[in-house]
């Protein structure tokens, strides 16, 4: 190690020395301009060349890509989002659809038990008054055999009376009490 140290420091005492003989900085010298220019122009046409041919196709390449990819990315969202829409308002006919459904089928069967209650109260009132007016000639025919059996069981209960109160049987008849009845 102590060998290449040596060895170095041989070889850059000279080169440090040749630097200080030709006196000052070599890249100001005029007599190296021409060659500068020319190896500068050489490195920037190939730096130029190198970029326009090489680098730049590819980073035109991967923004092509980038921005087909993302494109499609965007197409795909586009078509997602339509069909998402399409079945959103899928779901809205076929909700409207059965809610119209529901409300025929809620106001035909309105109908019907409408049309039922009204024949079950019509065949009712019709059975009211068959007993209504069956009640109605029953209470003539009782009023009537009343009316007619009044007098006897007028006598008749007059008698009991009679016997009770006075402990004597007697027989009233039924002329003799519409006589007394018709004078009143």
């Amino acid at each position: 190690m102590i060998r290449y140290s040596l060895l170095s420091l041989v070889f850059f005492s000279k080169t440090i020395k040749a630097a200080e003989e030709k006196g000052g900085m070599p890249q100001l010298n005029p007599e190296s301009f021409t060659s500068q220019i020319f190896w500068l122009t050489l490195l920037f046409v190939f730096l130029f060349l190198m970029n326009h041919f090489i680098f730049l196709p590819k980073v035109q390449n991967i923004r092509n890509k980038r921005k087909d990819k993302i494109e499609g990315y965007i197409k795909e969202a586009k078509k997602i989002n339509d069909s998402i829409n399409s079945i959103i308002e899928k779901i809205h006919e076929d909700l409207e659809k059965a809610k119209n459904e529901k409300n025929l089928i809620i106001n035909k069967t309105f109908e019907e038990n409408k049309k039922i209650l009204d024949r079950k109260f019509s065949e009712i009132n019709e059975e009211f008054e068959i007993k209504k007016n069956k009640l109605g000639k029953a209470i003539e025919a009782n009023k009537t055999s009343i009316l007619s059996n009044l007098p006897s069981l007028c006598v008749t209960l007059s008698d009991n009376l009679y016997e009770k109160i006075m402990n004597e049987k007697t027989k009233g008849s039924v002329k003799e009490f519409k006589q007394i009845v018709e004078d009143d």
